[in-house]
Parts: C-alpha cells; structure tokens; sequence
C-alpha cells in the first residue's frame, strides 16, 4: 500500500471534530437555534460515521451536546438564542470533563489491537479536549460576567461579541491544529520506520523508530548485526553514545536496524557501506535469535564476513577498532567491555568460524 497523501492524513486530524460547533455558534445568529442544533447534530453524525473511531472523540462529542441540547428544549424552550447558545456550550465542557476523566478507559477500550498509531491519534484527540475544555472554561467566566453585569450599562460586552469570542476560540484551535499536523507530517517523512515482528519473523505492523525507542521493549524489531573477521581474529570498535543497546561497550563495526518494506539484504548492504561507504565484501549467514533485556526486544541476524587478504583488509579502511585475538577475548569476557550481544554470539563464532582457523592445516615452508 503506498504512502498516505497529506489530504488523508489532515482528515483525521481531531481537531476538525470541532467544525459542528462552529458552524453551530456561526448560524444561531442567521437562522432559528433549533435549525442551528440540528445542522450542527447532522455535521457530527457525518463525522461520526466518516472518520475513523480513534480520530473522531470530538464528533462524538459534538453529537452528544446536540443530542442532549435539543432534547432538552422539548421541555424547556422558553431561552433566547443566546440563552441557547450558552446551553450548548456548557453541556459541550462538560461533555469533555467527563471524557477527561474516562481518559485511561477510553484509550484502553480503543486500542486494543496494540497499533501505536491507534494510541497517537487517541493521545491528539485528549490534548484537543484539553485544550478546548480550558479555552471554553474561561470563555464561560466571561458569559457569567456577562449576566451579572447585564442589567447595567456595559458597551465593552454583548452578546454578539461573546459569541465571536467563542468563534475565534473554536477557529484558533482549528488552525494551529492543522499548521502543527504539517509540520508533523514534514517531520515524520524523515523518519525511519521499523516493522513490528513476531519471534518468527512475520510483520505484523510498523512503527516511528523514534517512538519505539521511547516504549523500550514493547515491540519486536529486525537487527541485522555482521561479524569481520581476519586471519582467526575479529574485529571490535566501541558503539556509537547514541545506541539503545550497550552504548560504549565493544561490538562489531556493523549493526543496523531492519527498515520497513526492507529486505535482509538490503539491511546487510546498508549496515556496511554505513561505516566504510563500500558495500561489496564476502557474506555468509550465520544464525538467527532473539534477543530482549529491559530496553529493547530484536530478532537478530548475524551474517560473518571473513576477510584473511591483508590487502583486501587494510583497503576497508575501518576507524577506531581493533582485531581481537580469541585469547584476548576470553581474558575479557564478563567484564562488562563487550556488547551483551557479543558476548552471546562469541560462544557460537568460536565453536564455528574461528574453529576453522585452527583446523587448518599447517603450511610447510
């Protein structure tokens, strides 16, 4: 499936569940507020039914307070237009006091199927609530200030200018919400994606590599990781500050993360001309595992590449790194200096492919 157009990904942007009630506070000054209420009701039903449920919170909102709203002047229909309009208004705060409060349920209830793009758009649509909520609290302070002092003469207050107030609040929040999804759109286009796997290797989503790395170990990744050796010996250069998994400790040169829509040999490739900007040396599979400690849950692939040529070895033009007799290891294991990674995958390279080494026979000059 290809990438989302920016048109898609403005419509579920939660903040346009506020549309209804605008179009609402913009109408009851030119037609009946009863008509105003039921084009306002018609506006959230179509999103209701339109956007998706994790993206439409505010449409549901907005046809509760319609809802609640006209039932109500069936028994109590003596108000005035503004009378009608504050009604609205307080049913619509209280109707998002209410959906504040049921935040942890709510979010639980929705994204049951783990999806964390299903938690981000529940999270966008809870921060518009808030910050409608708070923004309509205060304007409802100046409505109170409004009947306590309309029996005198106030030319800085009126109706009118209340209900512009309230417009401008609603179109505020609107604009800015759509000004930030761009530039949150512009953003996440230079992210790096990661499939979610299962312990077999099946892809059963993606997710920002940014945002996986702030949930730890919820998500299972694909890492590619390449073992050089040379002559019996293997290489080791210190891992970069900025690595999740053992930042400091001494690993192989190559490690990369398994891009969404990537393929194993693409990764391998990448990981390599990554460090040394070349991308054709020998490689050969090793093995497959899982791998998890507190930070982070990967499927890896260790791939090896064995180059003995000196020549061949010294043109790779590797930085920072050393080659590590077996000897040398082993005096250094458990000592905290080697990747956790490393240090599992060591048992198997020594008992494999630098078992060869010493299996050779020996040359006689």
């Amino acid at each position: 499936m290809g990438e989302e157009s920016i048109i898609v990904k403005q419509l579920r942007n939660p903040a346009y569940g506020l549309i209804p009630l605008l179009v609402f506070t913009i109408l009851i000054g030119w037609v009946n507020a009863v008509t105003a209420m039921c084009i306002g009701l018609g506006l959230s039903l179509t999103g209701v039914f339109l956007v998706r449920k994790h993206s439409r919170m505010l449409y549901d909102l907005s046809a509760i307070t319609f809802s609640i709203a006209l039932l109500a002047l069936l028994f109590y229909n003596s108000l005035d237009p503004f009378g009608k309009f504050v009604t609205v208004e307080i049913i619509f705060v209280v109707a998002l006091m209410i959906s504040r409060l049921l935040r942890t349920k709510v979010i639980l209830l929705l994204s049951k199927n783990k999806k964390p793009n299903v938690r981000n758009y529940l999270s966008e649509s809870f921060r518009v609530a808030f910050q409608i909520q708070y923004s309509l609290f205060f304007h409802l302070l100046l409505v109170l200030v409004y009947f306590n002092v309309s029996t005198i003469k106030t030319p800085w207050i009126s109706t009118l200018g209340i209900i512009i107030i309230a417009q401008l609040i609603l179109l505020t929040i609107i604009i800015l919400e759509v000004i930030r999804f761009l530039f949150l759109d512009k953003k996440l286009r230079k992210e790096e994606w990661l499939p979610m796997i299962t312990e077999s290797g099946e892809v059963t989503g993606k997710v920002a590599k940014s945002v996986t790395k702030e949930m730890k170990n919820k998500f299972m990744h694909p890492v590619v990781r390449v073992a050089l050796i040379s002559n019996g010996k293997i290489y080791l250069k210190r891992r970069d500050a900025s690595r999740l998994l053992n930042p400091g400790a001494l690993d192989y040169p190559f490690e990369e993360y398994m891009l969404y829509n990537h393929d194993l040999n693409e990764a391998v490739l990448n990981t390599i001309g990554k460090e040394i900007g070349v991308r054709d040396i020998p490689l050969r599979f090793l093995l497959k595992y899982v791998f998890e400690n507190n930070n982070t849950r990967r499927l890896i692939f260790l791939y090896v590449s064995i180059i003995d040529d000196e020549e061949k070895f010294n043109k790779l033009k590797l930085r920072d790194g050393k080659l590590w007799t077996e000897k040398q290891i082993e005096d250094n294991r458990n000592s905290n200096i080697f990747s956790e990674c490393f240090e599992l995958e060591f048992e198997y390279l020594k008992n494999t492919v630098l078992m060869n080494y010493k299996l050779k026979p020996v040359e006689v000059s």
